[in-house]
């Protein structure tokens, strides 16, 4: 069994929800617990305040990354929900040529 882990992983970068009752949902990465769970956020259902503590067996994983959310949030800045809403807004949802669901 290949075991899954957060490395290689950015802040800021798109996933969406494979499992659970938010499954389908779109999140941006807002920070890392472990190995292999993650911090989301999408900015209505899910603030930034309190993120969704996500298996990454749970996610498929998106090549795309917001680099003014990941900036901000490297550097201990604040982001609002609203910031988040519109990232997830711009990264769009077609999946694009290298992009892979891992779960």
């Amino acid at each position: 069994m290949v075991r899954k882990k957060t490395v290689g992983l950015r802040l800021g970068q798109k996933v969406t929800s494979t499992q659970g009752r938010d499954f389908g949902q779109e999140f941006l990465v807002v920070g890392f617990v472990e190995d292999s769970f993650l911090l989301v956020a999408n900015g209505k259902g899910r603030s930034v305040e309190r993120p969704k503590k996500k298996n990454i067996k749970h996610i498929s994983i998106s090549l795309k990354v917001d680099e003014l959310i990941e900036n901000k949030l490297s550097t201990g800045g604040q982001v609002t929900d609203d910031e988040i809403y519109k990232a997830i807004q711009r990264l769009g949802e077609r999946m694009e040529e290298g992009e892979m669901n891992i779960g």
